[in-house]
């Protein structure tokens, strides 16, 4: 478990880095990046909860 918590935290970070999904795809040896898509969508909602939180008064 411990092992592909860590892959999943890999791959967001390296995403929210501005890593390439396909280079992210083969470093985690998906066979379809729609695989690692996923962890793009994870990163993309984080950036409307955070635009989102901004106030403007």
């Amino acid at each position: 478990m411990a092992f592909h918590c860590l892959r999943h935290s890999f791959a967001t970070i390296l995403i929210s880095l501005g890593i390439d999904v396909y280079v992210v795809s083969k470093m985690l040896t998906h066979r379809s990046v729609r695989t690692t898509q996923i962890y793009a969508d994870v990163v993309s909602e984080k950036k409307r909860e955070a635009s989102n939180a901004i106030t403007l008064k």
